[in-house]
């Protein structure tokens, strides 16, 4: 495809994870968080925990959304309604973590990852 991708790694060893910070936005009621998510082609010992989630005015971080990823080759369309957070300043965070400890294989896209108003 040639859409807009973000390429994920995690980093290698238990507990390891990278993650993507964006700008804070208020978030209007009705708007919808997605995105195209899975494993890379040919990363056939993919396996791998993606989050959204998200911080308020720079307090604790919450979970909104988790998926598991394994290599199968194909890819999932994920859609979260954000509607519990309308009318807050929110700053989304994109996390990816290895599943086994070992990230060798853990080449994670999220294809348009996109707010929808």
């Amino acid at each position: 495809d040639d859409e807009t991708a973000i390429i994920t790694v995690p980093s290698n060893g238990s507990g390891g994870y990278i993650e993507g910070r964006f700008p804070g936005i208020e978030v209007q009621n009705g708007d919808t968080f997605t995105a195209m998510i899975g494993c890379l082609y040919d990363h056939g010992n993919c396996n791998a925990m993606l989050q959204l989630n998200y911080s308020i005015n720079g307090g604790a971080i919450q979970n909104l959304a988790s998926w598991t990823e394994v290599y199968e080759g194909s890819f999932n369309h994920v859609s979260v309604d954000l509607s519990s957070l309308a009318g807050k300043t929110v700053e989304f965070i994109l996390t990816v973590r290895n599943n086994d400890g070992n990230s060798a294989d853990d080449y994670i896209f999220w294809m348009v990852p996109k707010i929808v108003r």
